[in-house]
């Protein structure tokens, strides 16, 4: 946990203070921020719980939203987000942040600096999918010998051949394998009611 002081030092550095709206979210950034993280860009806007704070620092991004009853909190690091979309149009900017598991629109009036914040998000999503070394990487797959697997394991490479006996070859030898989801070519033939044979 990091001062109050500390983040509005950091807010006014790049010029980000809140004058009305977004001052409970800044209130609420001290609790939140963790030591040594740094607060890189901010933007009040909309989202769909309402009005919110939209904050970047070094290693995640934050959305945040302080109501006299209630507190939001999205915390996306950088490693989760799969797409960022920003559009611009004569009033507002728009961003969409999404992750594996669901996606956040943000609107704000702010056009600028929505648009540092997402070029930022873009370049630091970047960054960590460039970074070497890391755990999803094919290249770090453990391989296992056959007298190293366990119960589940076998049972799940039976499952894996009894679907590789049912696939059909195709032209040179590839198998395909059958799609369940497939639907059957259903032919249909619409005659009209008029139509006398």
């Amino acid at each position: 946990m990091i001062s109050k002081h500390e983040v509005e030092k950091q807010l006014r550095a790049i010029d980000a203070m809140p004058k009305f709206f977004g001052r409970p979210e800044v209130r609420e950034l001290p609790r939140i921020l963790f030591e040594g993280e740094i607060i890189r860009h901010m933007t009040v806007g909309r989202y769909e719980g309402g009005w919110a704070t939209l904050c970047a620092t070094d290693r995640r991004i934050l959305l945040v939203d302080k109501k006299p009853f209630y507190l939001t909190i999205e915390d996306i690091r950088y490693d989760m987000v799969s797409e960022v979309q920003y559009d611009h149009r004569l009033l507002d900017a728009s961003v969409r942040l999404g992750t594996v598991h669901k996606t956040i629109s943000f609107l704000s009036y702010s056009r600028d600096r929505l648009r540092d914040l997402t070029t930022y998000a873009q370049e630091q999503v970047m960054h960590v999918r460039a970074q070497p070394g890391q755990a999803t990487e094919p290249s770090q797959a453990t391989v296992l010998r056959g007298d190293e697997l366990s119960e589940d394991a076998e049972v799940s490479l039976r499952g894996v051949s009894t679907v590789l006996s049912e696939a059909r070859p195709r032209r040179g030898g590839v198998l395909r394998p059958l799609n369940p989801y497939r639907a059957p070519i259903i032919v249909r033939k619409r005659v009209s009611r008029f139509y006398e044979s």
